[in-house]
């Protein structure tokens, strides 16, 4: 995604995109959704599909595709090829900001839960206090995992100076330099950890040691919501219905995640369990259920000063429509 969210990931997780051609909502339809098979964050959609939820809700779904990123998914709903997408905070906020017409209509992620740091299983690092004189690895420059990696020196109670912060290019690159000897820690994200067990040592899930910070949401356009508000609805309402089962039964949700993402139903179970368990102080779950979980999105966008830009002038209530989220989720904009 652009700047924070282009960010997490370096391109590899980027933002997370779902997208609608324009079409009736009566007509079979196939859904683009970034890093589809990759990222966790699209995991809901996998669910929604093979559990049968789009159907539920009255939507005609006959396949997922992926997609390269969560720039292309905002291109693409401003040029009127999607209906409905997914996109990291500060790219909606950057395409706001220079006049698209853009609306946040839920919190899909409301975490980074799947973002993390690693050590190799013998390094003398146990804990992030530990990092004083340590190299320290991020993806990109202006990235969120950039970002990340200052609010977790801070976190450390050690300052900027005591760290050595380096760009890597991707989580893959990272983790190599990291078994080279090249870094001392770095990042890494679900499913990569889970399905490498023991060839690292956890050192903290960023919602353990950092504040909810919000990873992707659901956005769509003025038109859309003129033209297709009940496709919304049920697009939102099938969401909040895998993510229920995620959260109820992860082994249930893991049998149709497995397959599109290419692992295990052990691993996938795994991964589900690891995202879903509730961090911090107000017990927040990585896949929300579409409510806008505004402490996160505010902390997001407050970290971005880390990078040089500025969003305190956000007006929420000008940007965000809950309308189209399930009952149960609107208006929850604090909790």
């Amino acid at each position: 995604m652009m700047q924070f969210r282009n960010i997490v990931r370096g391109g590899a997780l980027a933002a997370l995109a779902i997208g609608l051609a324009a079409a009736s909502p009566a007509s079979a339809e196939e859904i683009e959704i970034s890093n589809y098979g990759v990222g966790t964050n699209g995991m809901p959609y996998a669910v929604a599909l093979g559990a049968g939820y789009f159907d539920e809700v009255g939507l005609d779904i006959t396949g997922i595709r992926t997609s390269p990123g969560g720039a292309p998914t905002i291109r693409n709903l401003l040029a009127g090829d999607l209906a409905y997408g997914e996109a990291g905070l500060t790219a909606a906020l950057a395409a706001i900001r220079g006049g698209a017409d853009i609306k946040i209509i839920g919190t899909t992620a409301n975490t980074v839960a799947e973002i993390g740091w690693v050590v190799m299983p013998d390094s003398p690092i146990k804990t992030i206090e530990d990092m004083k004189g340590a190299k320290l690895g991020y993806t990109n420059p202006n990235s969120t995992t950039q970002a990340l990696a200052l609010m977790l020196i801070k976190a450390a109670g050690l300052t900027p100076e005591e760290v050595e912060t380096i760009s890597t290019g991707g989580f893959g690159p990272g983790l190599a330099a990291l078994e080279h000897g090249q870094l001392d820690v770095a990042p890494i994200v679900e499913p990569i950890f889970s399905n490498n067990p023991g060839k690292y040592r956890l050192l903290t899930w960023a919602p353990d040691a950092l504040p909810p910070l919000v990873d992707v949401l659901a956005i769509t356009t003025d038109r859309a919501i003129a033209q297709r508000p009940d496709f919304l609805k049920k697009m939102m309402l099938a969401r909040q219905k895998a993510v229920q089962l995620m959260t109820e039964n992860p082994a249930e949700a893991a049998k149709h995640v497995a397959g599109p993402y290419k692992m295990s139903p052990e691993v996938a179970e795994k991964v589900i369990s690891q995202l879903q368990r509730p961090t911090g102080p107000d017990n927040v779950r990585y896949w929300g259920e579409g409510a806008l979980y505004l402490p996160s999105m505010k902390n997001l966008a407050d970290a971005q000063i880390l990078l040089g830009v500025d969003y305190s002038d956000i007006n929420w209530d000008e940007i965000v429509d809950d309308s189209f989220m399930p009952e149960d989720q609107k208006g929850l904009y604090d909790k």
